[in-house]
């Protein structure tokens, strides 16, 4: 242990080590973060360098934002919220440079084990916050979407941006789903999938071919007594090699074969072509996807990439 030679109060304005139970407002510098991780850290959790380079991010490029987090000090001294955002803190390395905080000192022992933790916030919170009326199956397409264009997840960073973006389009790409009542009944488990695939035929000017994909592919799924050659291989290449996939596997070759479908119905309107060409698909996987079409690719895939 780390004998601390420096007085308190040569470093910081206050004493960690308190039975008051008070707060207070501080401007905090890098130095005193530092002196507080190193002297007043010894009851916490690991520290995870990747929450601390997101904050880190998070002040470089939206400042410190005032969002009335405290710092908290058990009666020992020791910290028991706060030690990211301070060691995100010693990063900026700017002495210059201050904080202002909240510091609650005071705080019982063995909280973490004994409180019951809040609820951790996601974007949906983040998005309902500010639009009450947005809805799970919005904000799974909007995150669904962004996944396969593979650009950036859904955060609570991006949350509220990305929905006023896309929002219009999700909810015009939910309605054409109720057009289809025999394929999202058959696809149930890929609701989400088919409605971010909607969203981007919606997006890049393909609504035509995908309600013609669709409308094929439902009357199939409705009785199957009359299927296209692309919409009996297609429902056939999902029974046979993606059904018994894992969830999020499952839906990343869903999302694949419906790029792919859209290319043959762009090919030919009226569904009469095979699915799968032979002599130049390779897979569903991402790096095949993308190539260009001679090699074996989707160029809707590559379209719709970010």
């Amino acid at each position: 242990m780390t004998k601390n030679t420096q007085r308190v109060d040569d470093v910081l304005p206050f004493n960690p080590v308190t039975d008051e139970y008070e707060s207070f407002i501080l401007e905090i510098t890098p130095k005193q973060a530092q002196y507080i991780l190193h002297y007043h850290n010894r009851d916490n959790r690991k520290i995870s360098p990747t929450q601390v380079n997101k904050i880190f991010k998070s002040i470089e490029n939206d400042n410190w934002l005032l969002d009335g987090q405290p710092i908290t000090f058990n009666v020992e001294g020791n910290l028991t919220e706060g030690q990211h955002r301070l060691s995100a803190i010693v990063k900026i390395r700017d002495e210059s440079r201050t904080f202002k905080v909240v510091i609650v000192t005071g705080v019982a022992r063995d909280t973490f084990s004994k409180t019951a933790t809040n609820k951790k916030r996601n974007p949906i919170d983040e998005i309902q916050r500010k639009y009450s009326d947005a809805t799970q199956l919005e904000v799974s397409i909007l995150g669904d979407l962004l996944k396969r264009r593979r650009v950036q997840r859904l955060s609570m960073q991006n949350a509220i941006s990305n929905y006023e973006e896309w929002v219009k389009l999700i909810q015009n790409a939910i309605k054409m789903t109720g057009d289809f009542e025999y394929v999202m009944d058959r696809y149930s488990l890929q609701r989400k999938t088919v409605g971010s695939f909607m969203t981007l035929c919606n997006r890049f000017g393909y609504t035509e071919e995908c309600r013609n994909f669709f409308d094929l592919l439902d009357a199939e799924c409705e009785d199957e007594k009359d299927p296209t050659t692309l919409t009996k291989q297609f429902n056939a290449y999902f029974d046979t090699n993606v059904a018994k996939l894992s969830n999020e596997k499952r839906m990343d070759v869903f999302y694949a074969m419906e790029c792919l479908a859209l290319d043959r119905i762009i090919q030919r309107e009226d569904g009469l072509i095979h699915f799968i060409h032979p002599d130049t698909f390779k897979s569903f996987e991402h790096g095949d996807m993308e190539e260009d079409v001679e090699d074996g690719g989707s160029r809707t895939y590559r379209r719709f990439l970010g």
